[in-house]
């Protein structure tokens, strides 16, 4: 499986159908999965799909095997876009499928909402296949340290967003690698994807991204006027990208892990 998208075809995807803060971590996330797209081999399982959109800008339609996922308000949307070829939910602990099943298990900014993260890990390894690749990104302790409200609210801004964004596991580089390795994972490549700068555009765009969430409220989509979203917000996305971030900095990892 192989993708050739670039950063202009996944700025102009997100910013055309997305709340606008999204561009600055799913791009340089979307720019990573696709270029090692061809290490992805079939069967394929997404983990965590949410709606789908990501693995659907990233891979289009058809070609992720699966999407498991919990069951709320969130994932019921995945129904009827045709992403995915089946798609499992389960309660968050046992994953319905049987030992070594999928060739690669893919899964976007997911692992860091779980609480019990160590169960989740043991179930992703049992499903994969000898030598299949698990393909993951994950936020780090870093996303905590470079927020940019910080500067103004201290501590309480830290928790207030920890909270609402439901972070249950903000580790350092060397803690991740020690959890992947736990779970009998070998690290196969880690790259960073988020640095302070881009940490800080990111957590001050959530707040000028409230024309995107009054367009969905009202109209029932993210951007109403999207060429004109493209326009304002382009090149600030575009020159914040760097998927090259010292992996200790970064506040976002990008892992393929080996079984």
């Amino acid at each position: 499986m192989h993708m050739n998208k670039d950063s202009d075809f996944f700025i102009k995807k997100y910013l055309k159908n997305q709340p606008s803060f999204m561009s600055y971590i799913r791009v340089p996330e979307a720019m990573l999965f696709s270029e090692y797209s061809r290490l992805i081999k079939r069967p394929v399982l997404d983990f965590g799909p949410g709606d789908g959109f990501f693995a659907k800008t990233v891979f289009g339609t058809g070609l992720v095997d699966c999407g498991l996922d919990i069951k709320n308000d969130r994932t019921k949307h995945i129904f009827g876009k045709k992403i995915y070829k089946k798609i499992l939910f389960y309660e968050g602990t046992k994953i319905p499928i049987k030992n070594n099943s999928y060739n690669t298990v893919i899964s976007n900014c997911v692992l860091e909402h779980i609480p019990d993260i160590e169960t989740s890990l043991r179930e992703i390894y049992r499903i994969l296949k000898p030598r299949g690749l698990f393909i993951t990104s994950v936020m780090t302790d870093k996303w905590n340290d470079y927020l940019y409200g910080k500067k103004f609210f201290g501590k309480f801004y830290e928790r207030y967003m920890r909270k609402i964004q439901f972070h249950e596991n903000l580790f350092s580089y060397s803690k991740w690698s020690a959890v992947f390795r736990k779970s009998k994972f070998g690290i196969v490549t880690v790259r960073g994807y988020m640095d302070m700068s881009s940490s800080q555009h990111l957590d001050i765009a959530h707040y000028l991204s409230a024309p995107s969430l009054l367009s969905k409220i009202i109209f029932g989509k993210w951007q109403k006027f999207p060429n004109l979203n493209q326009r304002l917000w382009n090149k600030s996305v575009a020159e914040s990208i760097d998927t090259n971030v010292p992996v200790r900095d970064s506040a976002a990892l990008f892992f393929i892990l080996k079984k």
